[in-house]
């Protein structure tokens, strides 16, 4: 299989290759907030910035949004659980160009992941309430704080239509997957509401050291928005999950097995007001999960919540040639895990600005620079820290553009990598925080044939906090000495038979992806491999009005400790049907056997893998009025 998705690769790049000089170039004017917190252009921009729409989440015919980015390439996806589900707090994860935990995540530009692991969970939102996503790759420490070390996604979900619009869709799979989903608009107002179930599933993980395998209970999903335009410049968003499940624990020695129940609750809201000068935000992210051992009735039911809210404010003004953006930000985290964790807070204050000039009109240059206040509870120790950026764009012919930046990235131990205390795991409060640079340089094209966007990096970090594996259990944190990741990322989309007659002019070729060396040194000093070293997205689709066909392969390869390459082959179909759409999709046709975390090596203390779900093939309809 892997064989077959590289000569796809190799097809790919020969015929997006396929352009004649002659023909007229069409610039692509994206616009993006995410590179500099007001609206650009994206290839005016002196950061490589991934945009995937709204339309194009739903084509990669995904199950939630984690689902859906994770086709469209160059990240690395890890889970530990079917469809991304979280395992007693276990999250899945999208790590950028090798660096695990180095990614911020945002909503609307506003942080949401937990004080306490750093942990986000994108498989409660439906890819129906997202506008679009927005992936900015590097250090963003200037402008977004002490998270984001290798890069920011921020999602940006959808703002009410000015007429009527309803929406509803019903989508039917093996496994017993539901996924259907309804909205209403209303003359500024929003409201959404989408159901999903998969059946239970067997042998989710498995340890070979400890002899044990976990089993996955029925999965009922809810998610919910209301999105409110309170006046042009003034709006309201509010996002809401709730999803229950549960997960057995079975012995190959014979021991009854071990059930719990799991029930996890998100609320997320903002208020913003902004303009083309002026920015206002306020929110708060509140996330709880319930455990119940019900084999167990002895054992007390454990809770584990965090909470975000902050401000955020940005002004953007002119002095003669240079363009000026000041910004300050404040964010209250905080986390109660009584049983393992115990409660802690903390607050982040931040005051930031960025400049920008533009010489003879081929040359923008861009300084950034913060200052970032961590200031802990009582007891504990605050962090402060210049993080410094600079960015540059030239305008080397038309249609094609060069950039290069270096930016200094930082983030503070979190409560769970300080204070956890388990069997398996216990913290370290002694752990300094990370902190380290990203230097970066590429090239954005475009014409009527192809878009490129091609950057070579390297992200250099020190204190980098790892788990510990060579001890045995419990593990624990430790700073590595170095660490780092060099690489090429790429994003590429071409229609090399645009110009010919027939329907192969509809036919479109695109790939995105990374190629790293992630490298990272263990306690006594000896380096090892720290994330996957390759990643790639490869795709031919094509679409007219009445039909879209879309063929993608994904491809992880080259992984950390001892764990399988996979290749996996998805197919969506979208065909026009009375009123909307019929669709039909597959995701892993072949049923690879997928490692989406683990453990292989030889001395390791627990040599264990969790597995996605296999082949699941969907049917639905789509329809709006």
């Amino acid at each position: 299989m892997r064989g077959n998705c590289m000569a796809f690769l190799a097809a790919l790049i020969l015929g997006a290759s396929h352009v004649r000089a002659e023909m007229p170039i069409v610039t692509i004017d994206t616009v993006i907030v995410t590179a500099e917190r007001f609206p650009v252009k994206e290839k005016e921009s002196s950061r490589f910035v991934k945009v995937v729409s709204s339309e194009e989440l739903r084509e990669t015919g995904a199950n939630n949004l984690v689902d859906a980015l994770k086709r469209t390439g160059g990240f690395a996806y890890k889970a530990f659980g079917p469809m991304g589900i979280s395992h007693g707090g276990m999250n899945s994860t999208l790590s950028i160009r090798g660096i695990g935990g180095g990614e911020l995540v945002l909503v609307n530009g506003v942080p949401v992941q937990g004080a306490s692991w750093h942990s986000y969970d994108l498989n409660t939102i439906p890819v129906d309430q997202i506008e679009r996503v927005e992936v900015l790759k590097g250090a963003a420490s200037t402008l977004y704080g002490a998270d984001a070390m290798s890069g920011v996604i921020n999602i940006i979900t959808k703002r009410p239509p000015k007429g009527m619009r309803i929406e509803g869709s019903v989508e039917l799979g093996e496994e017993l997957y539901n996924n259907h989903s309804l909205s209403l608009s209303l003359r500024g107002i929003s409201i959404g509401f989408n159901y999903q179930h998969l059946g239970e599933r067997h042998g989710i993980s498995r340890s070979f050291s400890k002899g044990y395998y976990y089993n996955l209970e029925n999965t009922d999903k809810y998610s919910w928005n209301l999105d409110v335009n309170i006046t042009e410049n003034f709006r309201l968003d509010y996002l809401g999950s709730y999803y229950d499940t549960g997960f057995e624990k079975h012995f190959e020695e014979g021991k009854p097995y071990q059930g719990t129940d799991q029930d996890h609750y998100k609320h997320f809201v903002d208020l913003i007001y902004e303009t083309s000068t002026f920015k206002a935000k306020a929110f708060a992210n509140y996330d709880e999960m319930r455990r119940r051992e019900y084999t167990d009735p002895s054992k007390p039911e454990t809770k584990s919540k965090n909470y975000n809210f902050g401000l955020v404010g940005m002004y953007r003004f002119g002095i003669s040639d240079w363009q000026f953006d000041v910004g300050t930000e404040w964010v209250y985290r905080g986390a109660d895990y009584r049983a393992k964790i115990g409660c802690h807070r903390r607050n982040d204050y931040a005051l930031f600005l960025q400049t920008k000039r533009s010489f003879r009109g081929r040359l923008t240059a861009t300084l950034g620079i913060r200052g970032q206040l961590i200031d802990g509870e009582p007891g504990t120790r605050d962090y402060s820290r210049f993080l410094p950026s600079f960015g540059l764009t030239f305008k080397a012919m038309d249609g094609l553009n060069l950039f290069a930046n270096a930016g200094k990235a930082f983030r503070a131990p979190t409560f769970g990598n300080m204070y956890y205390e388990s069997s398996f795991l216990v913290g370290n409060p002694k752990l300094k925080p990370e902190e380290g640079w990203t230097y970066e340089i590429g090239g954005k094209y475009d014409d009527e044939f192809l878009r490129l966007r091609l950057a070579g990096f390297y992200m250099t970090y020190r204190d980098k906090i790892e788990i510990d594996r060579s001890r045995g259990y419990p593990l624990t944190y430790f700073n590595s000495g170095t660490y780092e990741s060099k690489g090429v990322e790429w994003e590429s989309r071409g229609t090399p038979f645009i110009r010919r007659s027939g329907w192969i002019q509809n036919i479109s070729l695109y790939t995105a992806g990374y190629w790293a060396e992630p490298t990272a040194e263990d306690p006594s000093g000896k380096e090892y491999q720290s994330g996957p070293k390759f990643q790639a997205t490869l795709g031919v689709q094509y679409l007219t009005h009445p039909l879209l066909l879309d063929l993608n392969c994904q491809i992880l390869t080259s992984r950390e400790r001892n764990l399988d390459g996979y290749s996996v082959l998805n197919f969506y179909g979208r065909c026009r049907l009375w009123k909307g759409y019929f669709t039909l999709s597959v995701d892993n046709v072949f049923d690879e056997e997928v490692q989406v975390s683990g453990d292989l090596r030889d001395n390791a203390p627990n040599r264990y893998l969790y597995y996605s779900i296999g082949r699941l093939a969907k049917v639905g309809y789509r329809v709006e009025f």
